[in-house]
């Protein structure tokens, strides 16, 4: 298995959006309010983004999350895309690509392991996402980590990162 590697991120990483990014966009810029409470608090906000990073391979139906925040389903999808901008469902699917580019860049695992890991159904399942998602198959963005990873090495690796950053 290939150890995470600083030069692998310095190449890469910029396409991951870590939660803490999500929060504070949602919560510096909400959506105009409905005058119904068109958004979800920030506390439920958080709850559930970090309920759905914490459980990406398992069920993540509109149910579910809408119990985390008690509130019925109809009121949390409205809440949370007057949140965040987007449907809870296309939320989760952008999570668990993230994800599963996470796993691609940081680890050698299976396709189908990845798969399993960030929730989709199976590996062809995460390479039709993943492909209309990103541009670009699964097996072809490792290989560009691979290309990135030899390009850095041979520049002189983490001395050349420095002096481009």
């Amino acid at each position: 298995m290939l150890a995470p590697s600083p030069m692998i991120a310095a190449c890469l990483a910029r396409e991951l959006v870590p939660v803490d990014d999500i929060l504070a966009r949602a919560i510096a810029a909400p959506l105009a309010s409905d005058g119904n409470g068109g958004a979800l608090t920030s506390f439920q906000l958080r709850r559930v983004v970090l309920f759905i990073e914490q459980n990406l391979d398992a069920d993540l139906s509109l149910n579910r999350l809408a119990a985390v925040t008690s509130l019925s389903p109809s009121h949390f999808a409205r809440r949370f895309k007057g949140a965040t901008a987007m449907a809870p469902h296309q939320y989760v699917l952008a999570r668990r690509i993230n994800g599963a580019k996470q796993l691609l860049l940081e680890t050698e695992m299976k396709l189908a392991e990845i798969a399993i890991a960030t929730g989709f159904s199976s590996q062809a399942h995460l390479t039709g996402m993943f492909g209309r998602t990103v541009g670009m198959t699964p097996g072809a963005y490792r290989t560009r980590r691979d290309a990135c990873h030899a390009f850095l090495a041979a520049q002189g690796g983490e001395k050349q990162m420095v002096t481009a950053a």
